[in-house]
């Protein structure tokens, strides 16, 4: 349930402050480069709070630290890495489908919206989407 994670929003300060707690993330493509303690996600504010969970989980389950990507990609989560056992994908593959049920703006209960990008939008973020697109 979307309502599970729904503490606060979680700011792209909060979310870096958090990633420098844990020492960072390391690159998925260079071995030489230092850890990656900024947001690199690719996706608005209101997924973060499911980002660091999702980053916890693998994390407890052994979770080498390694990224390749975080983003939105057709109104859900995509969160690429290498090298996690069959678990690690099993629990990816659940906060994939979580994102579905959250704004990705404000973190509230969301549902997928079409019709021109693909978002997953609280009502709220829906209807000034909407009132956009007529300007």
């Amino acid at each position: 349930n979307a309502h599970f994670f729904k503490n606060f929003t979680m700011t792209s300060q909060e979310f870096e402050n958090y990633l420098e707690s844990i020492g960072g993330l390391k690159s998925g493509y260079f071995n030489d480069r230092p850890p990656i303690v900024k947001n690199l996600c690719e996706c608005d504010d209101g997924w973060l709070d499911l980002i660091k969970n999702l980053i916890d989980e693998l994390i407890a389950i052994g979770w080498d630290k390694e990224i390749c990507q975080i983003k939105e990609k057709f109104g859900g989560l995509r969160f690429y890495t290498n090298g996690l056992p069959e678990v690690g994908w099993e629990i990816i593959s659940k906060y994939e489908k979580l994102s579905m049920e959250i704004c990705e703006i404000c973190g509230e209960p969301g549902v997928l919206r079409v019709g021109g990008w693909y978002k997953t939008l609280c009502n709220k973020h829906h209807e000034e989407r909407e009132l956009e697109k007529k300007k």
